[in-house]
């Protein structure tokens, strides 16, 4: 009987001695995958002196900061990674070139700004400082998650995010060019009237965004911008490219689109407030996409749509080419084309579909806007704002405005409408050619009184 007992309480012993032994094993294996997890939640290509891995985002940007680029450069978050933005955001000053690139893939991880240092108007959740060749894809960018009280909005006091993504001067002689911006998921909060989903401006510096201080130079200004495939929702504004203010220094070869759906970009959600704080050479108008100073531009297949009855006063723009702040002399391209626009505003604000005024185009340019569709453009309530659904007013050596379609619209504005606006004079030797523009399905004006014009002057639809 004893050595019965004996032989049970051995086998008793020895079988927690394995459990014992087994846990203990887990356990090691679990907490060395976890160092190893916080350890690697960044890795790199180990080029230009990187190290392989970091154990979060704002260390591998601080090391490439520091690093000298010579040659490619790939930092990618992890999977199932989520980071916190450090205040202001992420800073890269780092310089690439064209073949000694640098990338930084997000994976679909989540990056949240944190409460912002109060009164600033120049945070955001990625900063290109005079960097370039930097290409900044898959990452799902947004504001933190709480409710703002009016403090928080108010531009003096506010605590919240401007910019999704910016790109700046780190001197008025070295700006940031050469960058792509592809396939991000933005998203503000567009009750803070100072949000811009994707923001380049060569006409301030990186902290003083009122104040006047243009770029100088070729190489001052932010050329060669590439913004593909992002999904950009709740701002106030969703895309703004204004470059240097001398004719000779403007931007030259922005695209925003690309050439396909899958380059395009998808703005929805866009515009609350009328009015935001001065940003130097910024229109004091709600912009789906506005380029400015920039010449030799493609906006295509991009698909804006704006917030229900968001702004209720002033005017709501589509895509807006603002006058150059100096009329440009060179020979360039500008397209505006597939693009599919949605506008609805409050009360009496103005609708602007595509407008490119006087001051836009040089003797010897080209523009194209064709192929855009029109899917809406009203107000959430009877308005008496005026809609204008394409406006050229600045004289092209060449202009075209075909293929244009105007989707089952129905607007309850009680002021004019009209289809395209043309008032440009064809200059010696050029041509105009305005056509195949059609209404789609219908065409309803519901407000009583006000105008409804198809083309102010010339061509033919």
């Amino acid at each position: 009987m004893m050595n019965d007992y004996n032989s049970l309480s051995s086998g008793i012993f020895a079988s927690l001695k394995r459990t014992i032994q087994k846990k203990a094993t887990m356990l090691l294996i679990f907490a060395l995958f976890s160092v190893l997890g916080v350890n690697a939640q960044v890795t790199t290509n180990a080029s230009s002196g990187l190290a392989e891995t970091y154990p979060s985002l704002t260390a591998a940007i601080t090391a490439l900061n520091a690093a000298t680029i010579s040659a490619p450069v790939t930092i990618t978050l992890t999977e199932f990674n989520p980071q916190t933005a450090p205040a202001g955001g992420y800073s890269i000053t780092a310089t690439g070139t064209a073949t000694n690139t640098i990338t930084i893939n997000g994976s679909s991880n989540t990056i949240t700004a944190p409460a912002q240092t109060v009164g600033n108007l120049n945070d955001a959740i990625f900063k290109i400082i005079g960097g370039d060749y930097i290409t900044i894809q898959g990452f799902t960018m947004q504001e933190r998650s709480f409710t703002p009280v009016a403090a928080d909005t108010a531009a003096g006091t506010n605590t919240m995010t401007e910019w999704g993504v910016a790109l700046l001067y780190a001197t008025a002689t070295n700006g940031a060019r050469n960058n792509t911006i592809q396939n991000n998921t933005i998203s503000l909060n567009r009750i803070y009237q100072n949000t811009f989903g994707i923001y380049s401006n060569s006409t301030h510096t990186a902290s003083s965004v009122t104040t006047s201080a243009s770029a100088t130079g070729l190489n001052g200004g932010n050329s060669g911008l590439k913004i593909y495939g992002n999904a950009i929702n709740n701002v106030n504004i969703g895309i703004v490219v204004v470059g240097p203010t001398a004719a000779a220094d403007a931007n030259q070869g922005i695209d925003i689109g690309g050439s396909s759906l899958t380059t395009g970009n998808t703005l929805t959600n866009f515009g609350t407030i009328g009015t935001f704080s001065g940003y130097t050479n910024v229109s004091g108008t709600v912009n789906g996409i506005l380029v400015r100073n920039s010449y030799g531009f493609n906006i295509s297949y991009n698909s804006i749509t704006s917030s229900l009855g968001g702004i209720t006063a002033g005017a709501l723009h589509g895509i807006q080419v603002p006058a150059s702040s100096a009329a440009p002399t060179t020979t360039f391209t500008n397209t505006i084309s597939n693009n599919t626009l949605a506008l609805t505003t409050g009360a009496s604000a103005a609708v602007n579909g595509i407008t490119y005024p006087s001051g836009s185009a040089s003797a010897t340019s080209v523009l194209n806007v064709n192929s855009n569709n029109f899917t809406a453009a009203t107000s959430t309530v009877t308005s008496s704002g005026a809609i204008v659904l394409i406006s050229v007013a600045s004289t092209n050596l060449t202009t075209n405005i075909n293929s244009n379609t105007f989707t089952n619209i129905v607007s309850n504005t009680t002021g004019s409408f009209t289809f395209i606006s043309n008032s440009i004079t064809i200059p010696a030797g050029g041509s105009q050619t305005i056509s195949s523009n059609s209404i789609v399905t219908a065409f309803n004006k519901t407000g009583a009184g006000g105008t409804v014009t198809g083309i102010t002057s010339g061509g033919s639809s």
